[in-house]
């Protein structure tokens, strides 16, 4: 079997939910498209397409893995642009999801130095050895809610945020921002109600600080949010599962849900942003670099972040019961 080709024949039927739209995407007769998906099921010994409706839905495997093969899918998308050894050109990691698209798009009329920049993924704590040991020029550290402001004369605040969104499956449909009050999910007639009578909020690990900010959280608390809704899970899997599983609600930047297939909703009248942090270098003042408009848009594209003075939120209804934050 050509595995590449039946993740690629499973994504397009997955998303058109019909064998013969899929076919027409790929400009393949229907049959290959048949025989491929059935040679993944066999593969990966799960059903993965419910076939005895008039449309084609996904079973519960197949929700489970299309967000693993949309990622395989989109990194081999840009296999092309990351591969081989670095030549040419200045190199920045990025601590923080990159979409190979957007990358390829956002750079290719870019120069740094007279050439195209690249950006590769690159963990947050090797940021700093990676730039003192010369195997990237500079860095973007994309920082979770309530981190600590940077202590290192090497890193430095930007003007650059990455905004948290409502995802969950229940928002199939909707469109526009929401409020914060939106995911009290109070029953009616239940008064303030109990922590267990709301809709339960996942939060990312590298966010878990939310809990300890009270700037952060006094907004979510005036607008009907109980501190015993959030719930912080070990990893990013955790979190997507239980979304799937529950119906619940993760509060996430908008590429982290858009990989997963999560449809998703901005929060318009609070303000929970992830900030960027610029990690420089002798042979790169990045933060310097960035006062160039061209550069500072391409870097926010390729983040999917905004200036954090672009945005105006509304502050209506500052009240804060007290009992919110009492035991559930």
């Amino acid at each position: 079997m050509n595995l590449l080709k039946s993740l690629e024949m499973f994504r397009a039927v997955a998303e058109h939910e019909s064998f013969t739209r899929a076919a027409d995407e790929l400009s393949l007769a229907q049959p290959p498209i048949s025989r491929g998906v059935a040679d993944l099921e066999r593969h990966l010994g799960v059903r993965l397409f419910d076939r005895s409706r008039r449309r084609i839905r996904l079973t519960a495997a197949g929700r489970a893995v299309l967000p693993d093969i949309l990622e395989i899918l989109r990194r081999i998308d840009g296999l092309a642009e990351v591969a081989g050894r670095r030549e040419e050109g200045t190199l920045i990691g990025v601590h923080g999801r990159l979409d190979p698209a957007v990358l390829v798009s956002a750079t290719k009329e870019l120069r740094l130095g007279g050439a195209v920049p690249r950006f590769v993924p690159a963990e947050s704590a090797a940021l700093d050895d990676l730039i003192e040991s010369g195997e990237i020029d500079a860095g973007l550290d994309v920082r979770g809610l309530g981190s600590p402001l940077p202590t290192q004369r090497r890193r430095q605040s930007s003007d650059l945020v990455v905004d948290l969104v409502a995802a969950s499956t229940r928002f199939t449909g909707s469109e526009g921002a929401m409020s914060a009050a939106d995911l009290r999910g109070m029953p009616p007639g239940m008064g303030f109600g109990r922590a267990s009578e709301r809709e339960t909020i996942m939060i990312l690990p590298e966010d878990a600080g939310l809990l300890h900010d009270s700037g952060l959280l006094t907004p979510l608390v005036a607008r009907g949010i109980h501190l015993g809704q959030f719930v912080v899970a070990d990893t990013e899997f955790d979190a997507v599962t239980h979304v799937f599983a529950h119906g619940s609600v993760l509060l996430c930047p908008a590429m982290t849900a858009r990989t997963h297939s999560l449809p998703y909703r901005g929060l318009r009248d609070v303000d929970l942003a992830r900030r960027v942090e610029v990690v420089g270098s002798g042979s790169l003042d990045l933060l310097d670099a960035m006062e160039s408009p061209l550069i500072l848009t391409a870097i926010a594209r390729i983040l999917g972040a905004r200036s954090h003075e672009t945005r105006s939120v509304a502050h209506q209804g500052r009240y804060a019961d007290e009992r919110l934050f009492g035991p559930s």
